[in-house]
């Protein structure tokens, strides 16, 4: 089990790259506090090899090792801290594998009081992109727009700003668990299928556009006019339905089309 305390080890700092992946990184963190090593940096991306004596320490991804650490995060720490990891990995934010290694270093010391302690720089971090994370994952469960196929399949495409289809998917599940449906993250050309009760992510290449069902477009013309029936004019504020429904998401608005 993961240990680590106030007084770790001093040695020279190491630069850590792993496949990218989230079990990838916490090998790579579960590696780091077990051995009590310090980090330079931590990458997906193989950093330029300008020195041959400061190769990168490539750590492969153990499922058992991320297993063990998340469990070690829950027991001594608290299940909230193993979520905010997760959540705050999903930013995809530059530098985030380092701030969630300082931000388990100062749990480590403190226990179950890390969430508290919002006056530590390493917590206020990694909480305030868990928060994005979640926010933007809250607005695309009411801004997914699916469109049926011809093949009978709920096509929703996506270019959300964070990876939130692990978000997504669970509630998705659960809402259209009697239906067969496609989320498509079009910017990092990964999709989520649903089908018999059983959800999957993996990567997705779209080499043709969908083609929609007949009834697809009555069903955006209804959906459109109904959108504008209930618009009352004379109270549209559109700074505030910016706030609400952020233009980046408009693309895939059929109502915004």
């Amino acid at each position: 089990m993961p240990r680590a305390t106030a007084t770790q080890t001093v040695m020279d700092a190491l630069t850590y790259h792993y496949d990218g992946s989230y079990v990838g990184l916490l090998s790579v963190l579960y590696r780091i506090f077990s051995w009590r090593e310090t980090p330079a940096t931590i990458s997906a991306v193989l950093p330029p090899q300008d020195d041959l004596f400061a190769a990168p320490l490539s750590v492969p991804a153990d499922p058992s090792r991320a297993d063990q650490l998340l469990a070690a995060i829950r027991a001594h720490l608290s299940p909230e801290t193993a979520s905010f990891v997760r959540h705050a990995y999903f930013s995809e934010a530059p530098g985030v594998e380092m701030a969630l290694y300082r931000y388990l270093s100062h749990g480590w010391r403190v226990r179950r009081r890390i969430d508290d302690d919002l006056a530590d720089p390493a917590v206020a971090e990694v909480q305030r992109l868990a928060q994005a994370v979640r926010r933007e994952a809250h607005r695309l469960k009411g801004l997914a727009r699916f469109r049926e196929t011809s093949e009978g399949l709920l096509y929703a495409p996506l270019e959300p700003a964070h990876f939130v289809l692990p978000l997504l998917a669970p509630h998705f599940a659960e809402r259209l668990s009697a239906e067969r449906w496609l989320l498509h993250d079009v910017r990092r050309g990964q999709g989520v299928l649903y089908e018999n009760g059983r959800w999957v992510l993996a990567d997705l290449q779209v080499e043709e556009p969908p083609q929609f069902s007949e009834e697809e477009a009555l069903w955006q013309d209804l959906w459109r006019t109904f959108h504008r029936r209930i618009a009352i004019a004379e109270r549209v504020n559109l700074r505030r339905q910016r706030g609400c429904m952020p233009m980046k998401y408009w693309r895939y608005l059929v109502e915004m089309e």
